[in-house]
């Protein structure tokens, strides 16, 4: 069960620390939105998908805190993967820009970096359609 304990993260240990980049205001869902609009592009494995998919839900679900902990324990649990499976979607992630991974000695839970998928605003997005008039040609 995760409560929030003095002391302690709201996931119920001290684990690892995820960052979003720090002075960077995040909506979620306009990350969500560019985040499969690069996949258009830049395909990525079903798993790499998932594991961003919880990355971004526990970082908001903390309030978008610029340092941000998760234990690889807690991700194997929620995404169901074997630690191998994790270790290839985070590397995939890493290798395609979209977090940074950094170890730390021990039992410590790693480092995350979070970077933006949305770096430049959409002007049109997919799922809404640009309506132009059409000018009337003839007069009744």
């Amino acid at each position: 069960m995760w409560r929030h304990d003095a002391g302690r993260n709201w996931l119920g240990g001290d684990s690892a620390i995820l960052i979003v980049d720090s002075g960077v205001s995040v909506n979620y869902i306009t990350e969500l939105n560019g985040f499969y609009a690069r996949l258009l592009t830049q395909p990525l494995s079903s798993d790499a998908q998932a594991l961003w998919g919880v990355l971004m839900h526990l970082c908001n679900r903390a309030g978008w805190p610029p340092h941000f902990t998760v234990a690889s324990s807690t991700l194997l649990g929620l995404l169901g993967f074997s630690y191998s499976a994790l270790s290839r979607a985070r590397t995939e992630l890493v290798e395609g820009g979209l977090i940074t991974h950094t170890p730390r000695p021990g039992r410590l839970a790693p480092y995350y970096t979070l970077h933006s998928c949305c770096r430049k605003p959409v002007d049109k997005p997919v799922d809404k359609p640009c309506l132009t008039l059409v000018p009337k040609i003839c007069q009744p």
